[in-house]
């Protein structure tokens, strides 16, 4: 007997010959490797697929009495079908009849009308089912072919994805539309789970739950803690966003008369009336279960995410350094965008070495390279060992006072020509706060370091620290970090990203008769400004100790209390010649937040004020900037 290589056509299979009568037995097909990667030796038009309905016992969201149903679309290599076991990748997503997915806002299709889906949004199963992996669209609870209603990442929509794994690695039964038996023992035994936004937030989600299988999570632009995403520091941004915009947005218009007590349910429990963490919001708190996650995690997020924001990440990786979980981070001076649209090439390269690390076994030394990529300017990238970038340390910067409605001045110590300074609250844009710093500080404070000498970087959270009285028993408290000077930034218009004029489009992967692997080139518009917000955030003053429903407390009008509260982490250098400004407002509006008591009179203590800020080089680089006035 003599073995050796055979390809036909694109697909490579090991073959043995016997001897006695020439028969061939071709032996299991296997992945083909080629530059270290999984190559493309498995087609896709001729694939696989598979609709699948998975049982949930415990979950009944849409309260007919019956368990809910999560379905799924499967796509999986031929091979798969003669031996080949291939690992899963999932995008669990609400979007795929309702906003759609991708840049391209792609909705799943059934062009022929023989009630069977092909049309597929996004180039995963297009790329990775032709390389040995199989694809799964997963409808959450309450959308596309799942039944139950959608209840805001909360626990029933975490276990209609989490089921997927637990019926790949056969712990829950799974039935076609006849209702027979299907199982998965095609799988190798690992899935990884995928996805931007609301996907993305799932995959956080079932990752906390420790289930067994999930190798490893790509969170793009996704929520760790629900209640962040829609309050900060004890104040709403919006009003019933659970009830009355988000399930109506993900759910089919046929279901939402069935869905309206859900609703009910989450506009009546969401707590708008005091805006802080109530049990509602407790259920949708993927941190507090970062303990259990046995996935690793490769987090993507926009700097200039002003939907989900950039703490939503942070968290998420500072809570799973402490697990010592496997991670990696890409950090883009974009906003809400999906990596595939930001920096192409490089994130499929990436996802696919990333994806066949940890589904496949190979060892391809991704682990090995910098954990953390960060554009610094438009298309410039530069790595990290980790992030915040190593060496930075928390300064404090004092807010010092020059003179009564006058704006002050940055200090690495305590200082200033003023005890105390006073502004009263009003309502106000952000373009009103930050522009004509040396202004009018009737409905504002600015303070404002000297022109700086040297660059300087902040890599992390800036916290304001300051000592306050009201003249109200309430008050918002806000604060901007703001770069003044001359500079080109990418535009938070469309989040920066727009199609490229004239259309272009590339393709990733294989195409079929029905779904193409082909999408738009896109580009990134800039921006000549001359001031430009770093950061932001802002504190219910009654909030000042606890977030927690009901331990708020209102202040004693007159009386002094510290106010202690982040704004959202950033990594931003500010350029030679440029000044550093901090401005701290009452009521702030354009922040997205509801306004508490409108009109107190604040007054700082311009002694003991500060804002604590992430400088990478610590108080050696405040010092040698040049901005600040020095510690005496």
């Amino acid at each position: 007997m003599r073995a050796g290589r055979v390809f036909v056509g694109a697909v490579a299979l090991t073959a043995c010959w016997i001897a006695t009568g020439g028969a061939a037995l071709a032996a299991k097909p296997k992945v083909v490797l080629e530059d270290g990667r999984t190559a493309p030796v498995f087609g896709y038009a001729d694939a696989i697929r598979e609709r699948v309905f998975i049982p949930l016992p415990r979950v009944d969201q849409d309260g007919n009495g019956a368990p809910d149903r999560t379905a799924i679309e499967l796509t999986r290599p031929k091979a798969t079908g003669r031996g080949l076991k291939a690992p899963a990748i999932i995008d669990p997503s609400p979007y795929y009849t309702t906003g759609g997915r991708g840049h391209e806002s792609q909705r799943v299709a059934d062009l022929d009308g023989d009630g069977l889906n092909d049309r597929w949004p996004l180039f995963y199963d297009n790329y990775f089912v032709p390389r040995g992996y199989a694809f799964i669209h997963a409808y959450m609870n309450g959308t596309g072919l799942s039944t139950g209603c959608p209840m805001h990442g909360g626990p029933g929509d975490v276990a209609s994805m989490k089921a997927v794994i637990d019926w790949l690695n056969g712990r829950a039964p799974g039935f076609d539309e006849a209702g027979n038996r299907v199982r998965a023992r095609w799988h190798n035994g690992r899935a990884a789970m995928i996805g931007k936004s609301y996907d993305g937030t799932l995959a956080n989600g079932v990752a906390a739950t420790g289930v067994k299988g999930l190798k490893t999570i790509v969170p793009i632009s996704a929520i760790s803690q629900w209640y962040g995403y829609s309050r900060t520091g004890g104040i709403r941004h919006n009003t019933d966003y659970a009830g009355n915009v988000l399930a109506p947005f993900v759910t089919d218009d046929e279901d939402e008369p069935m869905c309206a007590p859900s609703r009910r349910f989450m506009n009546s429990s969401d707590g708008d009336e005091h805006g802080d963490v109530s049990t509602f919001w407790r259920e949708r708190d993927y941190l507090k279960n970062a303990r259990k996650v046995r996935a690793s995690v490769f987090i993507t997020h926009g700097l200039q995410d002003d939907n989900v924001r950039f703490n939503q990440a942070t968290q998420w990786w500072d809570a799973l350094e402490r697990r010592r979980v496997p991670r990696k981070m890409w950090l883009t001076r974009t906003g809400h965008e999906d990596p595939f649209d930001f920096r192409r090439a490089e994130w499929v390269d990436t996802l696919h070495r990333w994806f066949d690390r940890w589904l496949q076994g190979i060892h391809n030394r991704i682990m090995r390279e910098p954990k953390v990529d960060i554009e610094v300017a438009k298309d410039t990238w530069e790595t990290a060992r980790d992030w915040p970038i190593p060496g930075t340390r928390k300064v404090g910067v004092y807010l010092r006072g020059t003179a009564p409605g006058a704006a002050g001045a940055l200090g690495l110590g305590s200082g200033g020509a003023t005890d105390t300074l006073s502004w009263t609250d009003a309502l106000q844009n952000e373009n009103t706060v930050i522009s004509d710093p040396t202004g009018s500080q009737a409905n504002r404070l600015a303070f404002l370091s000297a022109p700086l000498e040297r660059p300087l970087r902040i890599a992390g959270t800036p916290v304001v620290d300051i000592r306050a009285s009201l003249s109200t028993p309430q008050s918002n408290l806000g604060a901007v970090l703001v770069d003044y000077g001359p500079s080109t930034q990418i535009t938070r218009s469309s989040d920066g990203i727009i199609d490229a004029v004239p259309e272009e489009r590339d393709c990733w992967g294989e195409s079929s008769a029905t779904d193409s692997a082909c999408y738009k080139k896109v580009q990134k518009p800039t921006v000549e400004v001359r001031q430009w917000r770093v950061s932001k955030g802002i504190l219910d003053s009654s909030n000042r100790g606890s977030l927690r429903a009901r331990a708020a407390t209102p202040v004693t009008p007159g009386t002094e209390y510290r106010f202690d509260w982040p704004t959202f982490p950033n990594d931003f250098v500010f350029a030679a010649g440029h000044r550093i400004g901090i401005v701290l407002v009452g009521n702030y509006p354009s922040f997205g937040s509801v306004p508490g008591t409108i009109g107190s009179r604040i007054t700082l203590d311009t002694r003991a004020s500060k804002v604590r800020l992430p400088i990478v080089g610590g108080y050696g680089a405040a010092a040698a900037s040049g901005g600040f006035a020095l510690d005496r």
